[in-house]
C-alpha cells in the first residue's frame, strides 16, 4: 500500500468505526461452500501472484473506487491485487470527502478524467471494480446527466455493493448515503429502473450483516459469493480477499475465471 494510504488509514479507521463496528454482528458464520466458486484462499493467492509476475494488457483503462467513509483503504487495497496483472491506464478515488450521491457522481467524472489525461466530454470506455457504496457511485455515474456526460462502463465488478440497499441503511451514520441506500430510498428505485449497457458482476462474502448478501447483487443478475474464513470480518475484509480478486483479475486478462455458471443460491 502507498505510503500517503498508511498514513491516512488510521484516521479513516477512527471515522468510520461506526460502519465497521456495527459490521461486526453476532451471528454464527456459514462456511458453506460454494459448488459454482471453488477455490481456497491460498490457491487464490497463489494465482494472483503468478498473474502479478506476468501482467498483460487490458482492454480498457480500469478504475477503483472506495467504500462509504474511506480514505482510499478498500480501493487502494484492490488496486495494489489488480494493477501488477495488468499494463494499461488507472484511476483510482475515494469518497470520503463527499456526503451526497451527486457530490460523489460529479468527483468520479472529474477524477477519472483528470488522471486517465482527458477530458468529461472524452471519458474512454472502462472497466470498474468497486467496494460496497462505491459500486453505487459507478452505477450513477453510468447514468446521463442533462449535458450527457456519464461514466461508459464497459464492466461494473463489485464487492459486496448494496445494489438493492443495506442492511444497515436505517440507521443514522451521520451522512446522506445513509438514508439513501435504504432499501426503499428513491435512490435505489432509481438506479433499478435506469436502463444499464453495461455488465455488472457481483461478490459478496456470506454474513455480511452490514449490507446482507442478499442485498448484494441487482435483481436478475448473478451474485458469485464466498464464505468468510472464521475470525474475519465479512464485508470490510472482502475488498482483500484473494478469491474475489483473483476471479476479477482473470476476467480482466481474459482468462477463465474460477467461477462457473448457473451461479450457486445463496445458502439458507
Amino acid at each position: 500500500m502507498h505510503a500517503s494510504r498508511r498514513s491516512a488509514q488510521a484516521l479513516s479507521i477512527v471515522l468510520s468505526g461506526v460502519v465497521i463496528a456495527l459490521g461486526l454482528g453476532c451471528a454464527m458464520p456459514r462456511w458453506t461452500p460454494n459448488p459454482s466458486f471453488v477455490i481456497t484462499k491460498e490457491e487464490a493467492a497463489a494465482d494472483l501472484k503468478r498473474m502479478q509476475a506476468n501482467p498483460i494488457e487490458a482492454q480498457r483503462p480500469v478504475v477503483f473506487l472506495a467504500g462509504i467513509g474511506d480514505l482510499s483503504i478498500s480501493s487502494g487495497a484492490i488496486e495494489e491485487a489488480i494493477e501488477p496483472t495488468l499494463r494499461t491506464k488507472f484511476a483510482e478515488l475515494h469518497f470520503f470527502d463527499e456526503f451526497t450521491f451527486d457530490g460523489a457522481r460529479q468527483k468520479t467524472l472529474r477524477e477519472v478524467a483528470e488522471q486517465l489525461g482527458t477530458t468529461i466530454d472524452a471519458l474512454p470506455e472502462v472497466d470498474v471494480i468497486a467496494f460496497s457504496m462505491g459500486g453505487l457511485v459507478a452505477r450513477f455515474a453510468a447514468i446521463p446527466d442533462a449535458a450527457g456526460h456519464r461514466l461508459p462502463i464497459r464492466r461494473l465488478y463489485t464487492i459486496s455493493t448494496p445494489h438493492e440497499g443495506a442492511r444497515l441503511a436505517g440507521i443514522p451514520l451521520g451522512v446522506p448515503q445513509g438514508e439513501d441506500m435504504c432499501p426503499t430510498s428513491d435512490f435505489i428505485d432509481r438506479l433499478r429502473r435506469a436502463k444499464r449497457d453495461y455488465e455488472i458482476l457481483c461478490y459478496t462474502r456470506l454474513d455480511d450483516v452490514t449490507v446482507g448478501e442478499e442485498f448484494a447483487a441487482p435483481e436478475g443478475v448473478d451474485l458469485w459469493w464466498v464464505p468468510t474464513p472464521s475470525g474475519e470480518w465479512s464485508h470490510m475484509a472482502a475488498f482483500e480477499d484473494p478469491r474475489i480478486l483473483g476471479d476479477i483479475a482473470r476476467r480482466l486478462r481474459g482468462e477463465p475465471p474460477w467461477t462457473t455458471s448457473p451461479s450457486a443460491p445463496l445458502p439458507n
